[in-house]
């Protein structure tokens, strides 16, 4: 938390001043409820928050308008728990120190009504950083709030650092940042919040020359795609979600001017593979971008001489048999068979390959289109044929090892043995000719060649006593 806070805020303030001659204003809001004493990497939050602060303060320029909002920190369940600890002033090295080493965590997440204080309390143009370890937990809405700020007019740019809340839906979050013309930046263990630093001081939303907008859909509807943006020339990438929340998705991302790599990975979709793509930002520009990440369904059915058969099924794309889009199974059972699967809508080369059938052929069942939100139906009958071979001497089972082969390649094998009623040994094949090598444990060996029909049912007894 506490070093993505201040990756935010340095490398904003640092800019501004360069372009400006004068810093920023910084308003600082801080979570002090509760969940504060987690711990993150073997600290308590609050702790590393208390050590990042005076950290920051040691890098701003002395005259930096610097506030600081906090909540939580003096009654345990009272969404009314907010203070503006410091009121936007030149900075108080001291003074700051102080007020942020007095923070106790104790209550609960008021985000909405620490945003709108915020807001009343910056000066025109600040950064305002919310950061925050949980969700709202007073009934508000600080998306909504950030967006009635925005268009009453205020100037400002709202960053919002989520920690150690990645088991969370955060849209909240991220809507807040989108609507307050900043970003959403998580930040889960060490690693995670040093790399959110490099990210803010190498592309900080302050520099943000124009924006990129991705809106994702799924057969009409709105659909969550993970993003990852990262600068063409090198650099740090920044992550977003879209969701499934009109707040976010189409998402709005503030970015430098220059060319950038985009890659999008939808979430909850089968199958759907990563996209890439490029964009380029210039000085004013809006680039839009729509992903669409239709679907539809496929049927497949498998039968055995038109009973239904086990079997196991790929859809590969066309020219493409390294990774299936998709698999599954389709057994014996009614319920399973016909197979059901929702896949992205596009062209597919279909396998089977048969589970009852000797050496589990795989047949092509041709290629299949499917249409967003459309449906197709896949049916595969495999013929078979049965296949016994009993090995004797004479009238005594004989213990042997069966092997069936076509062309030279093995297909099936088995054993029989001498034990009275342990033979003869079955086989079920695909039709066609076959060699059948017997090969008597210690003893001697034979060769058979027997040619199978659709349906048919072969059997063989070899006696080895016999030439």
């Amino acid at each position: 938390m506490g070093i993505a806070f201040a990756s935010l805020v340095f490398a904003h303030a640092a800019l501004a001043a360069e372009a400006t001659q004068a810093p920023a204003p910084v308003v600082l809001i801080l979570d002090a409820s509760g969940s504060m004493w987690g711990q993150v990497a073997g600290e308590a939050k609050i702790v590393g928050a208390r050590r990042v602060v005076g950290q920051v303060a040691d890098r701003l320029a002395d005259a930096t308008p610097f506030g600081l909002v906090a909540y939580g920190h003096r009654r345990e369940g009272d969404c009314a728990d907010i203070e503006t600890v410091l009121a936007p002033a030149p900075l108080d090295r001291p003074a700051l120190g102080r007020a942020v080493a007095g923070l106790t965590p104790k209550g609960k997440t008021p985000i909405t009504a620490a945003l709108e204080q915020a807001f009343a309390a910056a000066p025109h143009g600040a950064t305002i950083v919310l950061v925050t370890d949980g969700l709202e937990t007073c009934g508000g809405d600080p998306c909504a709030a950030a967006r009635a700020a925005r268009e009453r007019g205020l100037d400002f740019v709202l960053h919002v650092i989520g920690l150690d809340v990645e088991k969370e839906d955060v849209v909240q979050l991220e809507c807040a940042a989108q609507a307050g013309g900043g970003l959403y930046r998580p930040a889960k263990d060490a690693a995670a919040l040093a790399a959110a630093l490099q990210s803010a001081l190498e592309a900080p939303v302050a520099a943000a020359d124009g924006v990129l907008v991705v809106k994702a859909l799924r057969n009409g509807e709105l659909q969550d795609v993970a993003l990852r943006v990262t600068p063409s020339a090198g650099g740090r990438e920044l992550t977003a979600r879209t969701y499934k929340s009109a707040e976010t998705n189409p998402r709005t991302l503030p970015l430098a001017a220059g060319r950038y790599r985009v890659q999008a990975s939808a979430l909850g979709i089968r199958g759907a593979d990563e996209r890439e793509f490029e964009v380029e930002i210039a000085k004013g520009a809006r680039v839009e971008r729509t992903l669409d990440y239709s679907t539809g369904r496929v049927s497949i059915g498998a039968t055995r001489n038109g009973q239904r058969s086990d079997v196991t099924w790929q859809l590969f794309a066309p020219g493409n048999r390294k990774k299936a889009v998709a698999t599954g199974r389709t057994y014996r059972d009614a319920k399973s068979n016909p197979a059901e699967a929702e896949v992205p809508a596009g062209e597919y080369d279909v396998v089977l390959t048969a589970l009852e059938l000797g050496g589990s052929p795989s047949h092509e069942a041709g290629r299949v289109r499917i249409e967003p939100d459309g449906r197709a139906e896949i049916a595969k009958d495999f013929p078979s044929a049965a296949l016994a071979i009993g090995v004797m001497r004479g009238a005594a089972p004989v213990d042997a090892v069966v092997t069936v082969r076509s062309g030279g390649r093995g297909i099936d094998q088995g054993r029989t043995y001498k034990t009275a009623g342990s033979g003869p040994k079955r086989f079920t094949l695909e039709p066609g000719t076959y060699e059948v090598e017997i090969k008597e444990i210690r003893g001697v060996t034979r060769t058979v060649t027997v040619t199978l029909g659709a349906g048919a049912e072969e059997v063989r007894t070899i006696d080895l006593e016999k030439p």
